[in-house]
């Protein structure tokens, strides 16, 4: 019997070609891509340029079991490792979306022979910037280790940075601003430190991250104790010599506080620090917004006397005297022009029990008693604390002896970021050019200091 031949028909032929040649086009693609993602692979560094602008940026560009992925930091500003939401290659480019408060950003590279350059498109920003960055060739200069720390509430999450020199050297502890702050919102600042050859401590908010406690409820000293648990730890260690603290903002009231409790404090350093109470400070936002208004003396009182009449509820519990001052003030014609924010209303219970705790703590009183070198900047331009006020305050205490070093920076705002002129908006708000060398050499020099004391009592007891 004839075995029957079967033949596919011609269609199905046709079919069957096709999808091999696709499948073929589609490997080809993935190999290409794949090649082409490799060249992107690597830490890159560089500037980023507008017509009146331009910021020392760097990328790390990565890629784990086919995906990619990709972190960028903005060394003059202060961003360190902010993740891309989304990282493809397109037509030979490398596509990367950053997500801000602004909105997406997107910065798109490409490979020209040694360099990758692009533009980064913003929807604030008419013109897109240009971007051009060569393969970073820096051997790492800092080393970094995860820690757990003893504090009085629990564990404390910590982050241990040190230069990678082998010789011994300062260490500094990072505290906190207010909320719930990790780790992280320190890390640029001691990265930038560690290559100026100095060690530092960044830790987690007690109650957040990985730190046991709660944040809310708590006192400036106790979270002074939890500082001084990690300068112990810290000045522990084989490389560090002496330790100070460092503290922005809220900040700024502990650390001088935790200097004064731990007798090895070589050096404090406070940025946008106020030298008056928490309820005092508070009066200064809308002060800040009528002085801009150009409003009068008079005006300002008025304003004053309402958020000390709501911090009156909060100490006695009794609200008439603010609802009083309220009414009034609501008929002033200043009145709707003006953000009071918590000034329009007593306080919830619940807020009032926690602020209770520190609203009246008196800073002065610390910082009458330091022993150790105080160095504090300040912006007079501050929208958040009177920098003005302070360094009145901070200049008394100077010419009455204190070791107090005073760096004011005209022109930046309460993060020390700088403003643009006639309130136009700035695309990189950097930090002064010398804020962290002034810094190191601060730092370096109390070291020292202390070395050389410690050195003459130990000769002194000799004798």
């Amino acid at each position: 019997m004839k075995q029957r031949r079967q033949n596919l028909p011609k269609s199905r032929i046709t079919i069957f070609l096709v999808v091999l040649q696709l499948l073929e086009v589609l490997l080809l693609s993935l190999v290409v891509s794949a090649a082409h993602a490799n060249n992107f692979i690597g830490e890159w560094e560089g500037a980023a340029r507008s017509d009146s602008e331009k910021t020392r940026f760097a990328v790390s560009i990565n890629n784990q079991e086919q995906n990619l992925s990709a972190a960028m930091s903005l060394l003059d500003v202060g961003v360190v490792g902010w993740p891309a939401q989304s990282v493809v290659i397109e037509n030979d480019a490398l596509k990367m979306i950053f997500f801000a408060d602004s909105g997406p950003q997107e910065i798109v590279l490409k490979i020209d022979g040694d360099v990758m350059i692009g533009t980064w498109h913003e929807s604030n920003f008419a013109e897109p910037a240009k971007i051009v960055l060569s393969k970073n060739q820096r051997q790492v200069s800092v080393q970094e280790e995860r820690v757990l720390i003893d504090g009085e509430a629990g564990k404390l999450g910590a982050s241990l940075i040190l230069p990678t020199s082998s010789t011994s050297g300062p260490g500094v502890v990072f505290l906190h601003g207010s909320g719930p702050q990790t780790r992280d919102s320190n890390r640029f600042a001691a990265l930038t430190l560690a290559e100026h050859g100095i060690a530092s401590l960044i830790y987690d908010k007690r109650g957040v991250g990985e730190s046991d406690g709660d944040f809310d409820n708590v006192t400036f000293e106790a979270l002074a104790s939890d500082a001084v648990r990690a300068a112990e730890f810290l000045r522990k260690q084989e490389r560090v010599s002496s330790v100070g603290f460092y503290g922005h903002s809220q900040g700024g009231w502990i650390a001088p506080l935790a200097g004064t409790i731990w007798q090895h404090t070589a050096f404090v350093i406070t940025s946008s620090g106020p030298a008056v109470s928490p309820a005092r400070e508070a009066e200064w936002d809308a002060v800040y917004q009528l002085r801009k208004a150009n409003m009068s003396h008079e005006v300002e009182q008025e304003v004053r006397l309402l958020i000390r009449q709501w911090h009156s509820g909060i100490r006695e519990g009794d609200w008439s005297q603010f609802k009083r001052v309220l009414s009034e003030a609501r008929a002033s014609s200043w009145f709707e022009s003006l953000n009071l924010d918590d000034f329009n209303a007593p306080a919830e219970e619940s807020f009032s029990r926690s602020y209770r705790r520190i609203m009246d703590y008196t800073p002065m009183e610390t910082l009458t008693s330091i022993q150790f070198p105080l160095l504090a900047i300040l912006s007079p331009d501050d929208e958040s604390i009177d920098a003005v006020e302070t360094e009145n305050l901070l200049n008394v205490l100077k010419d009455e002896g204190q070791d107090i070093t005073i760096k004011s920076y005209r022109g930046y705002d309460h993060s020390m970021h700088r403003i643009g002129s006639k309130n136009s908006r700035i695309r990189w708000p950097e930090f002064p050019d010398d804020y962290f060398s002034i810094q190191s050499s601060f730092i370096k020099k109390a070291s020292s200091i202390q070395k050389s004391n410690q050195f003459e009592n130990q000769v002194g007891v000799s004798e």
